[in-house]
């Protein structure tokens, strides 16, 4: 069972980040299945980066507030008014009682039929599971100011929870115990926000993990974009014992005891990543304001992680260059100059701080003998780099469906390395 996050901005689309929505896939009788959980504000734009919206199973909506469900309305009309004509069958939307009801009112001007000439609406109770696929799917009532439910999602073994929006209830007990995964509600942070009912902070999130017992992975999410993601994250490691995680757009994981994670097989250690970044903030003053750096690693395998990475800590790498197809493919955001990254081994170790200090998109026949030179690999010359180059870049073609030319974008970088002190430029 594979997890997307398409967006995980809580209230309302961030800088960053749409509104909640989550992509859960999983393989069964010959094909991929795909169902939604929530498709906030926002959200059905980077939907598109990673499936077709018209090839969905089934959506599942938590609550009607419009963070988590505004999307639909758009839904309806690619699946009414795409040029291929209307789909034959309805989609099934699970939600509360009167999802249909609200969505209709959010649309102004409906045809005859409305909604329900697109989705059909299923009403969800407490503790009743019920099927799509190979997903099994237990609804639970959590504790927001409207109906509101969380989803246990269960296939090939493995548990997803995940929480909607919620304060702690009775009901997180159920839906958490011995979850592979839970996808935590954490738009409250502790002693600034005192309301009850509403939402959990990271500390009350790790607490009812914890409560509910064998739990093995903690991410929270639904996180505005006015609270800092580090202190969300710190008070609930105070609670959690050990990493806690924070959803980004694009984060993309593999749920189960036994799944692989991470792309080309390296499992990037997202919380020893994030405590990098921190220390580099604390000891950088006057650092502008930035939401957490992208975290990955170079090449499409362990051991090209390492071996790239080693050309930057103990040699003259300071360039780099990827597809600008790979980074629409999986949804992240080009560098831009002045941002920064975090790159690490082939074990998922963070290593080093990078800062992008040039930027230029081209075609891949454009690279020189001056970038072949910074980028620092084998003999530094040009023909090595193309060679090396077309071999990565048609693997990665490979991978998208694309036919390798010398005319595809590229994206070449150079930057320096800031952190940490024994490794940073001076």
């Amino acid at each position: 069972m594979r997890l997307t996050v398409v967006g995980c901005s809580g209230s309302f689309p961030g800088p960053e980040s749409p509104a909640s929505c989550y992509l859960v896939e999983a393989e069964h009788e010959g094909r991929t299945w795909r169902i939604l959980l929530d498709l906030g504000s926002g959200a059905l734009g980077p939907l598109q980066r990673h499936a077709d919206p018209t090839a969905l199973d089934a959506v599942l909506v938590s609550h009607l507030h419009p963070d988590h469900c505004a999307d639909l309305l758009g839904l309806y009309v690619v699946r009414r008014y795409r040029p291929e004509g209307a789909l034959p069958e309805r989609l099934p939307v699970h939600g509360p009682a009167a999802t249909g009801e609200r969505l209709a009112m959010m649309y102004h001007g409906l045809e005859p039929g409305g909604m329900d000439g697109e989705f059909a609406f299923v009403p969800v109770r407490d503790g009743e599971a019920f099927e799509v696929g190979p997903f099994r799917v237990t609804p639970t009532g959590v504790e927001h100011p409207v109906e509101a439910y969380g989803y246990r999602v269960e296939a090939d073994g493995a548990v997803l929870a995940f929480s909607g929006d919620t304060d702690d209830c009775p009901g997180l007990d159920r839906l958490l115990a011995g979850a592979d995964l839970a996808l935590l509600d954490s738009a409250f942070v502790d002693g600034r926000d005192d309301a009850r009912g509403i939402h959990l902070s990271g500390s009350r999130a790790a607490a009812a993990a914890l409560r509910a017992g064998g739990v093995r992975r903690l991410v929270l999410t639904h996180v505005p974009a006015w609270n800092d993601r580090d202190v969300c994250r710190a008070q609930a490691e105070a609670v959690w014992g050990g990493p806690v995680e924070v959803a980004r757009a694009g984060d993309v994981v593999e749920v189960g005891a036994d799944a692989p994670t991470g792309e080309h097989g390296v499992v990037v250690d997202r919380a020893s990543a994030s405590r990098m970044w921190s220390d580099y903030r604390r000891a950088t003053p006057g650092l502008t304001p930035e939401d957490e750096p992208w975290v990955g690693h170079f090449g499409d395998s362990p051991a090209m992680a390492d071996e790239l990475l080693a050309y930057i800590t103990d040699g003259p790498k300071r360039a780099t260059a990827g597809l600008v197809a790979s980074f629409e493919r999986h949804g992240g955001p080009l560098p831009r100059v002045g941002g920064h990254w975090v790159a690490c081994d082939g074990r998922g170790t963070p290593a080093v701080v990078l800062r992008t200090t040039e930027l230029r998109i081209g075609p891949l026949s454009s690279v020189d003998e001056r970038f072949a030179w910074d980028e620092g690999e084998g003999d530094r010359s040009l023909a090595f780099w193309l060679d090396a180059h077309r071999s990565a870049f048609g693997r990665e073609c490979a991978r998208l469906g694309l036919e390798l030319s010398d005319e595809l974008e590229v994206c070449f970088e150079r930057f320096r390395v800031v952190w940490p002190p024994e490794h940073a430029d001076a």
